[in-house]
Protein backbone atom coordinates (compact mmCIF):
# COMPACT_ATOMS: atom_id res chain seq x y z
CA UNK A 1 0.00 0.00 0.00
CA UNK A 2 1.30 3.47 -0.90
CA UNK A 3 1.22 6.49 1.43
CA UNK A 4 0.26 9.11 -1.13
CA UNK A 5 1.29 12.72 -0.53
CA UNK A 6 -0.38 15.45 -2.58
CA UNK A 7 2.24 17.93 -3.72
CA UNK A 8 0.87 21.27 -4.95
CA UNK A 9 4.13 22.81 -6.18
CA UNK A 10 6.64 20.40 -7.67
CA UNK A 11 9.72 22.63 -7.47
CA UNK A 12 9.79 23.28 -3.72
CA UNK A 13 12.89 22.25 -1.77
CA UNK A 14 12.91 20.79 1.72
CA UNK A 15 16.45 22.06 2.24
CA UNK A 16 15.14 25.33 3.63
CA UNK A 17 12.85 23.66 6.14
CA UNK A 18 13.61 24.50 9.76
CA UNK A 19 14.84 21.53 11.78
CA UNK A 20 13.02 21.36 15.11
CA UNK A 21 15.37 22.06 18.01
CA UNK A 22 15.69 19.58 20.83
CA UNK A 23 18.27 18.35 23.31
CA UNK A 24 18.79 14.68 24.15
CA UNK A 25 16.90 12.00 22.23
CA UNK A 26 13.27 11.22 23.03
CA UNK A 27 11.82 7.72 23.05
CA UNK A 28 8.81 5.98 21.59
CA UNK A 29 7.73 4.59 24.96
CA UNK A 30 6.67 8.11 25.95
CA UNK A 31 5.24 9.03 22.54
CA UNK A 32 7.08 10.24 19.47
CA UNK A 33 10.75 9.20 19.39
CA UNK A 34 13.64 11.10 17.89
CA UNK A 35 14.55 10.21 14.31
CA UNK A 36 18.05 8.76 14.28
CA UNK A 37 20.68 7.64 11.81
CA UNK A 38 22.75 4.61 12.74
CA UNK A 39 26.10 3.61 11.23
CA UNK A 40 27.34 0.10 11.99
CA UNK A 41 30.52 -1.70 11.02
CA UNK A 42 29.97 -5.35 11.86
CA UNK A 43 33.63 -6.28 11.33
CA UNK A 44 35.17 -3.53 13.46
CA UNK A 45 32.50 -3.67 16.20
CA UNK A 46 31.84 0.05 16.13
CA UNK A 47 28.59 1.95 15.70
CA UNK A 48 27.48 5.57 15.70
CA UNK A 49 24.09 7.11 16.51
CA UNK A 50 23.09 10.54 15.15
CA UNK A 51 20.05 12.50 16.37
CA UNK A 52 18.66 14.06 13.16
CA UNK A 53 16.60 16.70 14.95
CA UNK A 54 13.23 15.39 13.82
CA UNK A 55 10.82 13.16 15.70
CA UNK A 56 8.42 10.54 14.39
CA UNK A 57 5.60 13.12 14.48
CA UNK A 58 7.48 16.10 13.04
CA UNK A 59 8.93 14.03 10.19
CA UNK A 60 5.51 12.62 9.41
CA UNK A 61 4.12 16.16 9.31
CA UNK A 62 6.99 17.34 7.11
CA UNK A 63 6.30 14.54 4.62
CA UNK A 64 2.59 15.24 4.39
CA UNK A 65 3.13 19.01 4.12
CA UNK A 66 5.90 19.09 1.51
CA UNK A 67 3.89 21.52 -0.57
CA UNK A 68 4.42 24.31 1.98
CA UNK A 69 7.68 23.42 3.74
CA UNK A 70 10.46 24.58 1.44
CA UNK A 71 11.78 27.04 -1.13
CA UNK A 72 12.94 26.76 -4.74
CA UNK A 73 15.90 24.44 -5.17
CA UNK A 74 18.97 25.32 -7.20
CA UNK A 75 17.85 23.46 -10.31
CA UNK A 76 14.11 23.94 -9.81
CA UNK A 77 13.50 20.22 -10.08
CA UNK A 78 14.59 18.49 -6.88
CA UNK A 79 13.34 18.27 -3.33
CA UNK A 80 16.11 17.37 -0.96
CA UNK A 81 16.53 17.64 2.80
CA UNK A 82 20.23 17.29 3.66
CA UNK A 83 22.13 16.57 6.88
CA UNK A 84 25.89 17.25 7.08
CA UNK A 85 27.22 14.52 9.36
CA UNK A 86 30.84 15.54 8.90
CA UNK A 87 30.29 19.03 10.30
CA UNK A 88 28.91 20.91 13.28
CA UNK A 89 27.94 18.98 16.40
CA UNK A 90 28.18 15.71 14.45
CA UNK A 91 31.81 16.18 13.41
CA UNK A 92 33.57 14.52 16.36
CA UNK A 93 31.41 11.41 16.23
CA UNK A 94 31.79 11.19 12.45
CA UNK A 95 35.60 11.36 12.55
CA UNK A 96 35.80 9.08 15.58
CA UNK A 97 33.68 6.44 13.86
CA UNK A 98 35.77 6.45 10.68
CA UNK A 99 39.03 6.24 12.62
CA UNK A 100 37.94 2.65 13.34
CA UNK A 101 35.37 1.69 10.71
CA UNK A 102 35.75 0.81 7.04
CA UNK A 103 33.36 2.15 4.41
CA UNK A 104 33.35 -1.23 2.65
CA UNK A 105 31.85 -3.00 5.69
CA UNK A 106 29.71 -0.22 7.18
CA UNK A 107 25.90 -0.25 7.00
CA UNK A 108 23.43 2.56 7.71
CA UNK A 109 19.75 2.96 8.60
CA UNK A 110 17.22 5.61 9.68
CA UNK A 111 14.61 5.00 12.39
CA UNK A 112 11.83 6.73 14.35
CA UNK A 113 8.82 5.34 16.18
CA UNK A 114 5.72 6.03 18.28
CA UNK A 115 4.83 3.43 20.89
CA UNK A 116 1.76 5.06 22.46
CA UNK A 117 -1.88 5.58 21.55
CA UNK A 118 -4.77 3.15 21.33
CA UNK A 119 -6.53 3.82 18.04
CA UNK A 120 -5.92 2.04 14.75
CA UNK A 121 -2.60 3.19 13.32
CA UNK A 122 -1.69 5.13 16.46
CA UNK A 123 1.57 3.26 16.93
CA UNK A 124 4.22 2.83 14.31
CA UNK A 125 7.74 2.85 12.96
CA UNK A 126 9.22 4.93 10.15
CA UNK A 127 12.41 3.44 8.77
CA UNK A 128 14.56 2.80 5.77
CA UNK A 129 13.80 -0.36 3.80
CA UNK A 130 16.14 -2.65 1.86
CA UNK A 131 14.35 -6.00 1.60
CA UNK A 132 12.33 -8.63 3.45
CA UNK A 133 8.94 -9.17 5.02
CA UNK A 134 6.73 -6.99 7.17
CA UNK A 135 5.84 -7.66 10.80
CA UNK A 136 2.63 -9.64 11.15
CA UNK A 137 1.01 -8.28 14.32
CA UNK A 138 1.01 -5.44 16.83
CA UNK A 139 2.80 -7.47 19.49
CA UNK A 140 5.85 -7.88 17.25
CA UNK A 141 5.96 -4.21 16.37
CA UNK A 142 5.58 -3.03 19.96
CA UNK A 143 8.24 -5.48 21.15
CA UNK A 144 10.60 -4.13 18.50
CA UNK A 145 9.88 -0.55 19.58
CA UNK A 146 10.39 -1.30 23.26
CA UNK A 147 13.64 -3.19 22.76
CA UNK A 148 15.05 -0.69 20.27
CA UNK A 149 14.39 2.04 22.82
CA UNK A 150 16.96 0.37 25.08
CA UNK A 151 19.59 0.93 22.39
CA UNK A 152 18.59 4.60 22.08
CA UNK A 153 18.47 5.09 25.86
CA UNK A 154 21.96 3.66 26.31
CA UNK A 155 23.33 6.09 23.70
CA UNK A 156 21.48 9.08 25.11
CA UNK A 157 23.95 9.54 27.96
CA UNK A 158 27.02 9.29 25.72
CA UNK A 159 29.16 11.93 23.99
CA UNK A 160 27.23 15.17 23.26
CA UNK A 161 23.60 14.01 23.10
CA UNK A 162 22.73 15.85 26.29
CA UNK A 163 24.80 18.97 25.67
CA UNK A 164 23.75 20.06 22.16
CA UNK A 165 20.45 20.24 20.29
CA UNK A 166 21.19 17.29 18.00
CA UNK A 167 24.13 15.19 19.11
CA UNK A 168 25.86 11.95 18.19
CA UNK A 169 27.64 9.10 19.93
CA UNK A 170 30.13 6.37 19.04
CA UNK A 171 30.43 2.99 20.72
CA UNK A 172 33.42 0.74 20.14
CA UNK A 173 32.34 -2.35 22.07
CA UNK A 174 29.69 -4.98 21.35
CA UNK A 175 29.36 -5.84 25.05
CA UNK A 176 26.73 -3.22 25.87
CA UNK A 177 23.28 -2.40 24.51
CA UNK A 178 24.44 0.94 23.13
CA UNK A 179 26.18 -0.97 20.32
CA UNK A 180 23.95 -1.19 17.24
CA UNK A 181 25.24 -4.68 16.47
CA UNK A 182 23.46 -6.10 19.49
CA UNK A 183 20.24 -8.00 18.77
CA UNK A 184 18.27 -5.39 20.70
CA UNK A 185 19.10 -2.89 17.93
CA UNK A 186 20.03 -4.11 14.40
CA UNK A 187 22.09 -7.16 15.34
CA UNK A 188 23.92 -9.03 12.58
CA UNK A 189 20.90 -9.10 10.26
CA UNK A 190 20.24 -5.37 9.80
CA UNK A 191 16.66 -5.83 11.02
CA UNK A 192 15.16 -3.71 13.79
CA UNK A 193 15.38 -5.90 16.89
CA UNK A 194 15.86 -8.88 14.52
CA UNK A 195 12.25 -8.61 13.33
CA UNK A 196 10.60 -7.62 10.06
CA UNK A 197 12.41 -6.20 7.06
CA UNK A 198 16.10 -5.42 6.57
CA UNK A 199 16.56 -1.72 7.36
CA UNK A 200 20.31 -1.38 6.73
CA UNK A 201 22.28 -1.03 3.51
CA UNK A 202 25.81 -0.24 2.33
CA UNK A 203 27.28 3.24 2.21
CA UNK A 204 26.67 5.31 -0.94
CA UNK A 205 23.27 3.71 -1.52
CA UNK A 206 19.64 4.82 -1.39
CA UNK A 207 16.75 3.13 0.39
CA UNK A 208 13.01 3.68 0.25
CA UNK A 209 11.23 4.93 3.38
CA UNK A 210 8.43 2.86 4.91
CA UNK A 211 5.95 3.30 7.72
CA UNK A 212 4.50 0.41 9.72
CA UNK A 213 1.29 1.20 11.59
CA UNK A 214 -0.76 -0.74 14.12
CA UNK A 215 -3.14 -0.44 17.06
CA UNK A 216 -2.58 -1.25 20.72
CA UNK A 217 -4.00 -4.79 20.91
CA UNK A 218 -1.53 -7.65 20.51
CA UNK A 219 -3.39 -9.21 17.60
CA UNK A 220 -3.89 -6.00 15.63
CA UNK A 221 -2.59 -6.20 12.04
CA UNK A 222 0.37 -4.14 10.88
CA UNK A 223 -0.07 -1.95 7.80
CA UNK A 224 3.06 -1.59 5.68
CA UNK A 225 3.22 1.66 3.69
CA UNK A 226 5.87 2.95 1.31
CA UNK A 227 6.13 6.73 1.65
CA UNK A 228 5.58 8.08 -1.84
CA UNK A 229 4.09 10.86 -3.89
CA UNK A 230 2.70 11.23 -7.38
CA UNK A 231 6.19 11.04 -8.90
CA UNK A 232 7.56 7.99 -7.08
CA UNK A 233 8.86 6.64 -3.80
CA UNK A 234 10.63 8.84 -1.25
CA UNK A 235 14.19 7.80 -0.41
CA UNK A 236 17.06 8.36 1.98
CA UNK A 237 20.58 8.37 0.54
CA UNK A 238 23.74 8.06 2.65
CA UNK A 239 27.13 9.02 1.21
CA UNK A 240 30.55 8.10 2.53
CA UNK A 241 31.45 11.82 2.52
CA UNK A 242 28.92 12.55 5.27
CA UNK A 243 25.77 13.65 3.47
CA UNK A 244 22.46 12.09 4.42
CA UNK A 245 19.71 13.17 2.03
CA UNK A 246 15.94 12.72 2.09
CA UNK A 247 14.75 13.00 -1.51
CA UNK A 248 11.24 13.48 -2.87
CA UNK A 249 10.96 12.71 -6.60
CA UNK A 250 9.57 15.41 -8.86
CA UNK A 251 8.57 15.37 -12.54
CA UNK A 252 11.26 15.14 -15.20
CA UNK A 253 12.20 18.30 -17.09
CA UNK A 254 10.19 17.24 -20.14
CA UNK A 255 7.13 16.91 -17.91
CA UNK A 256 7.56 20.55 -16.85
CA UNK A 257 7.87 21.56 -20.50
CA UNK A 258 4.63 19.77 -21.31
CA UNK A 259 2.92 21.37 -18.31
CA UNK A 260 4.07 24.86 -19.29
CA UNK A 261 3.07 24.28 -22.93
CA UNK A 262 -0.36 23.12 -21.76
CA UNK A 263 -0.75 26.20 -19.59
CA UNK A 264 0.24 28.35 -22.57
CA UNK A 265 -2.45 26.78 -24.75
CA UNK A 266 -5.04 27.26 -22.04
CA UNK A 267 -4.04 30.91 -21.70
CA UNK A 268 -4.26 31.46 -25.44
CA UNK A 269 -7.74 29.92 -25.61
CA UNK A 270 -8.88 32.04 -22.66
CA UNK A 271 -7.62 35.23 -24.31
CA UNK A 272 -9.35 34.39 -27.58
CA UNK A 273 -12.64 33.72 -25.77
CA UNK A 274 -12.32 37.01 -23.91
CA UNK A 275 -11.66 38.81 -27.18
Amino acid sequence: MKFQVKTLVAALALAAATVPAQAAMTFATSGSSSMILTLLDFNSNVSATFDLGYSYDTFQTLVTDTHISGALSADGLTKTLSFDLAGGDYANAWSSFWSIASSSTTKWAVYAADGTGSGAGARGIISTYKSGANLTNSNQLQTSIGNFNTYMTQNNGLDNHNSVENGASVVTSNLVNSFAGKAIAYGSTGRINAQGHVSMNDMDTSMTVVQQLTGATAAAPVAFNVLSGPNGDYTFKMTSTGALEFVIPVPEADSYAMLLAGLGVIGLVARRRKA
